[in-house]
């Protein structure tokens, strides 16, 4: 960005600071660009977005408000437009689409949001709100919650092994404040196989990992809402053999084994073709930069750039799961 005051291009710069948000303080790491000459900060839309977010997260995660990906997900198992969501639940006629879009909920309303995402609770709602309804769209409504209800039933043993997984948390700082998606998982590994290159489970490993961190750093969350582990080799998705084993069970991904020199190595490959309308530019800006930077790499060579940065140095003694908030802004090895 250049500056405005002397048209030189400006250094990207951050530093620790507190933002506050409905009277309440947050610690957040601050960016900006500053003007050498004038000693001057400027943001753009894309930095003040990332600062903000650093704020809504934390605030969203003391509070147990749900995140708009989780907004929108739980309106879509339903089948719902936003308008008809916001008169079930009572809200302003737009405010369930502003909730999706990025506004945080009060306390109250987003509680009430997390708590329809249990059929049961949502069937109470349509059942208090069917005066205001066209009675066969109550009944469309109830029976869509009805057929969640059956078919969770019916998949409890995946339900619960996504749960190990995923260990079942609302999304925090050290799931990069998303929610996870075995889909898009497999979509990244898709990405970085592609055909052409062999992706053992270290390599992959450590491409997820940057994957995750290095939007973070940019964008103030998650790729795929993977919680990251330090262990000897590095970062590592929490319970990645689990997961690995799901995507297989689910024919998202496959896993074989290869000769490579003089061992057999599992090598991953995903089943279906990349789909990029399923990402923002900038996601597809951070994946193509860890799959130009990282994916020519030796697998040796990414452990030992994974073991330069201080999301590992700090946690694997103990074998700690990584805070994305506390250590993607201090990612070395991307920029």
């Amino acid at each position: 960005m250049e500056s405005p005051i002397t048209g030189k291009e400006m250094k990207l710069a951050m530093e620790p600071t507190v933002l506050s948000f409905r009277k309440e303080k947050f610690e957040v790491m601050y960016h900006y660009y500053l003007c050498e000459d004038s000693g001057e900060q400027f943001t753009d839309e894309l930095l003040d977005t990332m600062n903000l977010n650093q704020v809504y997260n934390q605030y969203r995660e003391k509070y147990g408000i749900p995140f708009p990906d989780e907004i929108k997900a739980i309106r879509e198992q339903y089948g719902a437009p936003a308008s008809k969501m916001s008169l079930i639940l009572g809200f302003g006629a737009n405010q369930y689409r502003l909730y999706e879009a990025g506004e945080v909920p009060s306390v109250a309303n987003g509680r009430l949001i997390l708590a329809i995402k249990e059929p049961d609770d949502f069937i109470k709602q349509v059942r208090a709100s069917e005066h205001m309804l066209d009675p066969k769209e109550a009944a469309k409504l109830i029976q869509r919650a009805e057929k969640i209800i059956e078919a969770r039933q019916k998949n409890l043993w995946n339900m619960l092994l996504a749960e190990r997984i995923f260990r079942n948390e609302n999304p925090n700082a050290f799931s990069g404040y998303r929610r996870p998606d075995f889909e898009r998982i497999a979509q990244l590994i898709s990405f970085f196989s592609d055909g052409k290159n062999d992706i053992n489970k270290t390599k992959l490993n450590k491409l997820l990992f940057y994957a995750d961190f290095g939007y973070f750093k940019k964008a103030g969350v998650s790729m795929t809402g993977i919680t990251y582990r330090a262990i000897p080799l590095g970062p590592v998705p929490a319970e990645y053999d689990k997961l690995y084993m799901k995507l297989v069970d689910d024919g998202l991904i496959q896993i074989t084994s290869k000769l490579i020199k003089d061992y057999y190595a599992d090598v991953f490959q995903g089943l279906q073709d990349f789909d990029a309308s399923l990402f923002t530019p900038l996601e597809l800006e951070v994946l193509e930069a860890v799959k130009k930077n990282l994916c020519p790499l030796s697998t040796k060579k990414i452990v030992d750039l994974s073991h330069e940065e201080s999301a590992w140095l700090q946690n694997h003694e103990k074998r700690e799961t990584i805070s994305y908030q506390k250590f993607a802004f201090e990612l070395k090895h991307f920029s």
